[in-house]
């Protein structure tokens, strides 16, 4: 399997299911869904149906954290599997987001 973004927007919360594989070779799938966030307060990462998880797929998820702080919305991980919140944790990738949110929802 490779990648499957499914994205659904309900009023200013815009939801991004991404099911698969991300790593080097399918980044360049969610990079746009990324690139298009407008006009939202807040982005759900789902990540229930992620299956693997490498450094560039962290990479593009810290490119939303980022974002998050340069276009004002918040960001919300769920779903993750122990595995996939193990790797978050080690990373460092929590840490970051409370920094720029002030919290992690």
């Amino acid at each position: 399997m490779s990648l499957v973004i499914l994205k659904e927007t309900i009023e200013r919360t815009t939801t991004l299911k991404v099911m698969g594989i991300l790593d080097i070779s399918t980044t360049s799938i969610i990079d746009p869904y990324i690139e298009e966030i407008e006009d939202v307060d807040t982005l759900i990462l789902n990540l229930k149906d992620l299956e693997f998880i490498d450094s560039t797929g962290i990479g593009s998820i810290m490119n939303v954290i980022f974002l998050s702080e340069e276009k004002n919305f918040k960001v919300k991980l769920e779903g993750m599997n122990d595995l996939t919140h193990s790797i978050f944790e080690t990373v460092g990738l929590y840490q970051i987001l409370e920094a720029i949110q002030g919290e992690v929802i």
